[in-house]
């Protein structure tokens, strides 16, 4: 280990002593000629060499910073760009949203006699035999089973469940859905029923219309108000065409609805009506008489007296009692005597 380092500081020695002389040598080149000759045949190709080396370092690095700094570039570019497109993204997104704000705005502000809530739509359900969505309001915010939603081209459905935070709103797409309805023009003014229709999921129908019913194509649809659910006078389609029920006793009408429900983002929720709902009549029935005072005032109105009174009561229990034992007398009497099959059935 010694040796080794030893012979390590020897190598050093005469490495820096030829070095000195080489430098002394090299300043002293114009002095002394045969010296300047010999070095500058033995670095001449050494100088030459490490120019050339060099010089292709140098330019490799300047091509390896002209590719950096041009791949820097074009991801800036490319960033701005990107960042550029989004803000368009953005603000047309924030001027479709302003646009659609406005329209609901005027819509509320059109309608005083309604309560509303804007409500946005977090999941959509549509297919054939459902079409429902979820919006991101519940009984927190106030929403209840049975309130209407609408938006400002007409009637979307109403609320079947709710959540704490959110509800589910069937449209009257949905083939469990029907609506009443009443034809706008003043000369029909014909009231029916919009059903849902699996079979084409975007267009309801008007079903069971006599055959004789003033419906024409083109006309407007509005709901009638029947069933405690919606208002009444909102838009709910117009009619497409006119087709006779496969056995002829009735006619069926495609409607068009009033709304797009594939472009629904927000819905209002009616949460109360300055509107009176249409009042069921409170009626009394008479019901089945409880003596028979009662059964003979309501056929014929009060007794004027006592006396016709017990006789009615005399002739009744009369019949009534005669009649027990007409039915009663020959079947106990049958039992009593244990008679057979057959002569039961004689004597009966």
């Amino acid at each position: 280990m010694i040796q080794s380092d030893k012979k390590l500081i020897i190598i050093v020695v005469i490495g820096c002593i030829l070095m000195a002389l080489l430098g002394f040598a090299w300043k002293q080149r114009t002095s002394i000629p045969f010296v300047t000759v010999t070095l500058e045949g033995i670095t001449t190709p050494f100088s030459y060499g490490s120019a050339r080396l060099l010089e292709g370092v140098q330019t490799s690095f300047t091509v390896l910073n002209n590719a950096i700094f041009s791949t820097i570039e074009r991801e800036e570019e490319a960033s701005r760009k990107a960042t550029l497109e989004q803000k368009v993204v953005n603000y047309d997104e924030v001027v479709a949203e302003n646009i659609r704000l406005r329209q609901l705005l005027n819509y509320k502000s059109s309608h005083p006699e309604f309560s509303m809530t804007l409500a946005g739509i977090i999941t959509k359900d549509y297919g054939t035999w459902t079409n429902t969505f979820t919006i991101d309001k519940g009984s927190e915010e106030g929403m209840a089973v049975n309130m209407a939603v609408v938006v400002p081209s007409g009637v979307v459905g109403f609320i079947t469940d709710v959540y704490p935070h959110s509800a589910r709103v069937q449209t009257i797409l949905d083939p469990r859905s029907a609506i009443g309805i009443l034809v706008q023009r003043p000369e029909s003014r014909l009231s029916g029923v919009v059903k849902g229709n699996g079979n084409t999921p975007r267009t309801p129908s008007m079903v069971n219309i006599a055959r004789d019913g003033d419906v024409l194509v083109g006309d407007k649809l509005i709901t009638s108000g029947y069933g405690g659910i919606y208002p009444k006078g909102l838009p709910v389609g117009n009619v497409q065409s006119i087709e006779n029920d496969s056995e002829g006793f009735v006619k069926n009408a495609v409607v068009t609805p009033s709304v797009d429900f594939h472009r629904l983002e927000e819905v209002f929720v009616l949460t109360s009506s300055s509107l009176s709902a249409p009042q069921k009549a409170e009626l009394e029935p008479k019901l089945v008489p409880q003596t028979q005072r009662d059964q003979v005032e309501g056929a014929k109105g009060p007794l004027n007296n006592d006396a016709s009174s017990f006789s009615s009561l005399w002739i009744f229990n009369i019949f009534y009692t005669s009649a027990i034992i007409a039915y009663y007398f020959p079947y106990k009497l049958v039992t009593k005597l244990n008679f057979d099959d057959n002569c039961y059935d004689y004597f009966i």
